[in-house]
């Protein structure tokens, strides 16, 4: 048991965190919801048998819900950080590396929690939608569904604010 978690968290620990904070939004609290979710985990000894990453990831989610569940309702959304690694260093690059990661961000925000979660499964942990799916205890198509409005609902949003900056 121990071995299977140490190596889920080697392999997705910067998609574990980042499921975290698009969730909790403070990134402390993503932290402190994966820490949880690992000592749950351990504490519990289950047994996983099969693909473990769709457990791990649930176990993830559900401890950044309780974080929120915790938190002050009318605070929830007061901080909002992004979940990108790093931006460019050449200084022009950067200013526009960085004005459409807002704008990304500020999209991916907008989005129900669902949608936002199979997003940020799929392009930012890497999972495939049957693992978001089991991971959500969801069917496969309503995730890839999800998905797909998430992705069609940015694009829009995006297209919008690229044509407002051209006027």
């Amino acid at each position: 048991m121990k071995e299977t978690l140490e190596q889920v968290y080697s392999d997705h620990r910067q998609g574990l965190y980042t499921l975290a904070l698009a969730i909790t939004r403070r990134p402390e609290r993503a932290e402190d919801a994966v820490q949880d979710a690992f000592a749950r985990l351990w504490t519990a000894g289950v047994r996983l048998t099969g693909d473990p990453v769709p457990y791990v990831f649930a176990a993830v989610r559900n401890a950044a819900v309780d974080q929120m569940r915790r938190q002050n309702g009318a605070a929830r959304r007061l901080e909002s950080v992004s979940i990108y690694n790093g931006l460019p260093t050449d200084p022009a690059a950067r200013a526009v590396s960085a004005e459409q990661h807002r704008l990304v961000r500020e999209a991916l925000d907008e989005l129900p929690d669902a949608e936002r979660e199979a997003v940020v499964m799929k392009i930012y942990a890497g999972l495939t939608f049957d693992q978001i799916a089991r991971a959500l205890g969801q069917p496969l198509q309503t995730v890839a569904s999800r998905y797909r409005r998430a992705l069609e609902r940015m694009g829009r949003r995006l297209k919008g604010n690229g044509e407002a900056a051209h006027e």
